[in-house]
């Protein structure tokens, strides 16, 4: 679908009139798989990257989905809310993504999602992490995405921190961003995403 037909409102999922994201298209979305992962302990997302949640998500990256940003973060706000205590001082930080996606999209989508998110928790949205140059991961095998992940820390925050992604696969990417934060005196308290492959 061309990012105009987009911008001209509607579901993008369904394409019916009214909001970016109908509640009938959310509801079906399927749940994520298990939130356990190696290294990361829970991960927490808001449904699996299959099917409607996978439009979604597709949306939101490559077609100029930007009019998602906003309903998305409300339900990252409330998935955040039911697993987690409030944590006073917290700042959201995200995944970068390339630089050169970033140019080619005109946005980036976590960093997009890591600010409204943490407008509705009430907390600062913190850009501490810095993408090493690299492959892009998408295709990638799990040996692929392990060896292509690398991120640096560039400030610390003295306080919580959760950790912002829009897609969660082997958890590669996650494990380096949140060993970087580590590194720098920031483990995040919580790793929250948008959608888990299955």
């Amino acid at each position: 679908m061309p990012a105009v037909e987009l911008l001209r409102g509607g579901c993008v999922v369904c394409r019916s009139r009214g909001p970016a994201l109908c509640a009938p298209c959310l509801r079906r979305t399927e749940p994520p798989p298990s939130t356990r992962m190696r290294d990361l302990g829970r991960v927490h997302a808001l449904f699996a990257y299959e099917g409607h949640g996978a439009r979604i998500v597709q949306a939101l990256k490559y077609r100029d989905g930007r009019r998602l940003v906003a309903p998305l973060a409300d339900e990252l706000a409330r998935r955040w809310a039911e697993v987690a205590p409030a944590a006073p001082g917290l700042a959201v930080t995200w995944v970068p993504t390339s630089g050169g996606r970033r140019r080619d999209r005109g946005f980036d989508q976590s960093e997009l999602l890591a600010r409204a998110l943490a407008r509705r928790l009430g907390a600062s949205a913190r850009p501490l992490l810095r993408r090493r140059p690299g492959p892009a991961q998408t295709g990638l095998d799990r040996a692929g995405r392990e060896a292509a992940a690398g991120y640096l820390a560039t400030a610390r925050t003295g306080g919580p921190v959760l950790l912002l992604d829009d897609v969660c696969t082997t958890g590669a990417t996650l494990r380096a961003a949140s060993a970087a934060l580590a590194g720098a005196g920031s483990p995040p308290i919580g790793h929250l995403v948008l959608a888990r492959t299955p």
